[in-house]
């Protein structure tokens, strides 16, 4: 038994409005709130007018140092280690 022509024509506004909808329908927000969740935060973001605090003896200094190359080396940093997590020794 065929459906009559009118009520095929009655659905097909319906399946236009049904097929605007988008398919994401707030599930993408919950995808961005868990990322924004795992991101480190920074800390504040310093203010680039703020004023420099430094000595400008120490400044003048650390330039000669660097005019005549005689830059002080910085302490070596280790950035690995044998440091384990909460399970003790390991094997």
């Amino acid at each position: 038994m065929a459906a009559h022509p009118i009520r095929r024509l009655a659905l097909l506004p319906l399946i236009a409005v049904a097929a605007c909808t988008p398919i994401d329908s707030g599930f993408g927000d919950s995808v961005r709130t868990n990322q924004a969740l795992h991101v480190i935060d920074p800390g504040p973001v310093p203010d680039d007018d703020a004023p420099i605090m430094t000595s400008g003896a120490r400044a003048a200094a650390a330039a000669e140092r660097y005019r005549k190359g005689e830059v002080k080396k910085p302490p070596a940093v280790a950035t690995t280690g044998t440091a384990t997590g909460a399970g003790g020794t390991p094997k």
